[in-house]
């Protein structure tokens, strides 16, 4: 590694891992990104404290606006309050027409409701106080306002409860989001699926070749809000995962944001090759599922 950092792979246990050129400037202090030297993961280290990490997902992590985020210019709970969610029920229906769901990280439960009125058994988990509240204002949903962790084992979710768990962009914010397969493994009905939906953006042909660009010139990229991914997945190293927590079959699948739909936040060099860029990626990921934006899990029990 470039500098002694006390690091440890949450996937296979290594403590040996290369530094990637990409940082976040967090709380006066510089969180960067190993890759594993043994199974590849990518994850941000030193990661934040649990308070920090509670701190993120405040009330305006949901009511702000800000186009240097991943919210864009539209504030997140605008954002869930538009969704299409009868696509979502319908998407559901192709795996389980009734049962129980549990959605980990369900935001202020919008698919949750929606799933709800569609007659299905539901519950949620959510870290933040502030969506929590939402849900129980506005769609009277009790969601599970505590870390998904073994401590929820027995008290609020139980062995073999569900058919399907879903995890819409939530395993990146974990700190452990192997103990977190596990548990979701455990808690699934025998056939049970997990629907994990993940980016990918460090996959695409701009982030390789920028990493490349930095290291030769022996610099980095620097990002300047809150440290949401704390691990960055690809299709290797989420099958690897998704192994060791136990699963018996796992499908995944790259799709792909079309160029004029990608975020632009860096300087407008910086944009103009990563959408570009964009174009030749999206040909490769249509035609051949592979090196997308987007990869979507179907992890079986």
């Amino acid at each position: 590694m470039s500098k002694a950092v006390d690091f440890k792979c949450n996937l296979c246990g290594n403590n040996k891992a290369k530094q990637i050129p990409f940082r976040y400037e967090f709380k006066g202090r510089y969180l960067w990104l190993y890759e594993c030297n043994a199974c590849k993961l990518r994850s941000i280290w030193p990661q934040p404290n649990s308070h920090e990490i509670a701190e993120m997902y405040a009330a305006n992590y949901f009511t702000e606006a800000d186009s240097a985020t991943h919210h864009m210019n539209t504030d997140y709970l605008a954002l869930l309050n538009s969704g299409n969610y009868a696509d979502g029920v319908a998407y559901m229906q192709t795996y389980t027409t009734g049962g129980n769901i549990l959605e980990i990280g369900c935001a202020t439960g919008n698919f949750l409701y929606a799933l709800k009125q569609a007659g299905y058994s539901v519950k949620g988990i959510e870290l933040s106080d502030f969506a929590v509240q939402y849900a129980k204002e506005h769609f009277n949903i009790s969601l599970i306002n505590r870390p998904f962790d073994e401590e929820l084992l027995g008290k609020e979710i139980f062995p073999k409860e569900f058919d399907v768990v879903v995890m819409g962009d939530v395993l990146e914010h974990f700190t452990n989001p192997t103990s977190a397969m596990r548990l979701v493994q455990t808690i699934l009905k025998p056939g049970g699926v997990a629907i994990i939906h993940l980016p990918g953006t460090l996959n695409l042909i701009s982030s390789k070749i920028a990493f490349l660009v930095y290291r030769l010139i022996g610099s980095q990229k620097t990002m300047h809000i809150p440290p949401y991914h704390l691990t960055e997945f690809n299709e290797k190293t989420i099958r690897k995962m998704c192994a060791v927590a136990g699963f018996s079959k796992v499908i995944v699948k790259h799709d792909i944001k079309h160029p004029n739909e990608i975020p632009l936040r860096g300087s407008w060099l910086e944009n103009l090759i990563k959408k570009w860029l964009q174009y030749p990626n999206y040909f490769l990921t249509k035609r051949f599922g592979v090196a997308g934006d987007r990869i979507t899990v179907e992890a079986y029990r």
